[in-house]
């Protein structure tokens, strides 16, 4: 074979590896029901809802074990997690669990996981959202994204409790460029609803003009501010917004199992 021919063949291979290592960004996407979703519907005066960023099963000491935050969630109706890694190629070959999975299985979610990004060719990380309640309809969308490496997204969801359809929303914003932009889609499409609750890592504290006035607006409730649980004022970067229901109580776990502060409020 000719050694040109050899060349055009490491250059097209180098230039797959680039393509292949480069970040693409995850997709917008509808459907009705979540993953293992089941028919039961609770009944309960007041539901349980959690947010915690897991750093894709990392402790604060640097171990990794996604079986850690997956008991600290066993008892949650709601959560929202961020920093989720995909399945990988082992899993797609039957070899381990994906980490949405493992997280889902104490407690028998149902669950759906939103890729953020691709690499490699396969989805590479995200965010995942689980349930113990009925799920009707359910939106990942894609946000603004200015960085061109770390995309972002929001997943909507519609559930029932008490005859009653609401929304519940899970993101993890940018730390950096076009950050504003996404808290904004964000919390417009959050105060477009009636009931809503709104979780995740919003990589902003109340210095962010958008998030102050969003808790100042008479309808929007700081559920763990209300439920008492942070003395960290404005530097907290972790969130629960509710409209249309009351905070009975909460419950917040110290960094440890996540880089992240894990926080859970009841609410009726």
């Amino acid at each position: 074979m000719p050694s040109f021919v050899y060349g055009l063949l490491a250059i097209a291979v180098v230039a797959l590896i680039l393509f292949a290592r480069g970040v693409q960004p995850g997709k917008n996407q509808k459907g009705e029901q979540f993953n293992n979703q089941a028919d039961h519907v609770k009944n309960s005066h007041s539901f349980t809802v959690a947010t915690f960023n897991v750093q894709t099963g990392k402790s604060l000491q640097g171990d990794r074990d996604i079986n850690r935050a997956a008991m600290t969630l066993k008892d949650v109706d709601l959560a929202g997690v961020q920093e989720v890694y995909a399945a990988s190629w082992l899993n797609k070959l039957g070899l381990g669990l994906p980490q949405t999975q493992v997280l889902a299985a104490p407690a028998n979610f149902s669950y759906l996981f939103a890729a953020t990004r691709f690499r490699w060719f396969r989805e590479q990380r995200g965010n995942a959202t689980f349930s113990q309640f009925p799920i009707h309809s359910w939106e990942v969308r894609m946000l603004p994204d200015k960085s061109r490496k770390s995309p972002r997204n929001m997943t909507i969801a519609q559930f029932e409790w008490q005859g009653e359809t609401a929304v519940f929303i899970n993101t993890h914003l940018h730390t950096g460029r076009g950050r504003t932009e996404q808290l904004d889609a964000v919390l417009d499409e959050f105060l477009r609803h009636d009931a809503a609750i709104l979780v995740g890592d919003f990589n902003s504290n109340l210095s962010e003009p958008a998030l102050k006035a969003a808790i100042e607006d008479p309808s929007v409730t700081d559920a763990i501010k209300q439920a008492g649980l942070t003395e960290e004022g404005d530097q907290r970067i972790d969130w629960i917004l509710t409209r249309g229901f009351e905070v009975e109580s909460g419950r917040e776990l110290a960094k440890g199992v996540s880089d992240h502060p894990y926080y859970e409020v009841e609410l009726r």
